[in-house]
């Protein structure tokens, strides 16, 4: 059965007229009556009678009238369903970012990206790292830009690594550590160091919290401090003392010291993050964009507030 004829069957129905009907279809008169003809041989029974003077429904052609009806309309749906699918997913990213681990380069970069892809719309959501992998797993955003530890994609997600970051310690410029170029594990012994839930994804958290534990490090995960602004002005209120990822040095604001611990090599990651069974052709086709912009990034141009970064030459927008 065929919907157009469907199409052609409801039409007919109201006009009847076969004429009139087929100059609305475009089609000629001979080939609406064949249409007719082989649906009425489909369905074992006869929708028309049809004399040389009228065309009128049969009772079988009344009650087959409502359900074309009914046929047509869940067509008509299921097409402005699909319509709307591909609409949203080759148009829309929603894109989750860890504030601080990604600076002024990413809409920048996303607007470069719309000057060659004008239909591409992007949406932006902040999150804390802890809440950025429930987001990707409960499909409220297509790419996370966040920091991770290699290994933890699975099967489920992929990633790609636009730069490499490492826990430091930060100190308030009051602080004796302040004025060290680094320190070790054992300096801290029968120090309290703070460490921030928001910053951390639950793995990192438990190698590092253990590590320095087994050291003889008092390591201090405070609920209250909700952001980095927070953990920034705890650390100068209190002159304490707090494990935080390197590029957060951004939001020290002058009066915070980022120290290296020369033997806590816990190394993560940072990039895009998105779940592999959710992969689109324009997800991808923005996380090559990118990677070919941003080749010659270093790590001081993703994290920068100031600027956007030296972009790549080779992929100027047009008219650029």
């Amino acid at each position: 059965m065929r919907i157009q004829t469907l199409y052609e069957f409801l039409v007919l129905t109201t006009k009847l007229n076969f004429t009139e009907t087929a100059k609305g279809f475009f089609i000629s008169q001979s080939v609406l009556s064949d249409h007719i003809s082989n649906l009425e041989k489909e369905l074992g029974t006869r929708l028309f009678v049809r004399d040389r003077h009228s065309v009128r429904l049969t009772e079988t052609g009344r009650l087959f009238k409502e359900d074309a009806a009914t046929i047509v309309a869940d067509y008509e749906r299921a097409l402005e369903r699909l319509d709307l699918y591909r609409s949203n997913v080759s148009s829309t990213l929603r894109i989750g970012f860890l504030m601080g681990s990604y600076g002024a380069f990413l809409p920048a970069l996303c607007e470069r990206y719309r000057q060659q892809h004008p239909e591409t719309v992007f949406r932006f959501r902040t999150l804390e790292l802890g809440k950025m992998q429930p987001a990707l797993q409960n499909d409220e955003i297509d790419i996370g830009f966040m920091v991770f530890v290699k290994g933890f994609e699975g099967s489920q997600f992929t990633s790609r690594t636009l730069y490499t970051d490492s826990y430091k310690l930060a100190v308030p410029k009051s602080h004796p550590f302040a004025r060290r170029s680094s320190v070790r594990i054992a300096d801290l012994k029968g120090q309290t160091v703070l460490s921030s839930r928001f910053e951390h994804a639950k793995s990192m958290q438990a190698q590092t919290g253990i590590m320095l534990r087994n050291a003889g490090v008092n390591v201090s995960v405070i609920d209250e401090i909700p952001d980095v602004g927070a953990l920034m002005a705890t650390l100068v209120s209190s002159n304490a003392v707090a494990l935080a990822l390197d590029h957060l040095d951004v939001f020290g604001g002058g009066n915070i010291v980022f120290l290296p611990i020369d033997d806590l090599d816990t190394k993560v990651y940072a990039g895009p993050v998105w779940k592999t069974a959710k992969e689109t052709d324009v997800l991808l086709s923005f996380i090559a964009y990118l990677q070919r912009e941003t080749k010659s990034f270093t790590k001081d141009d993703f994290i920068s507030r100031k600027g956007f970064g030296p972009f790549s030459a080779e992929a100027e927008a047009p008219g650029a």
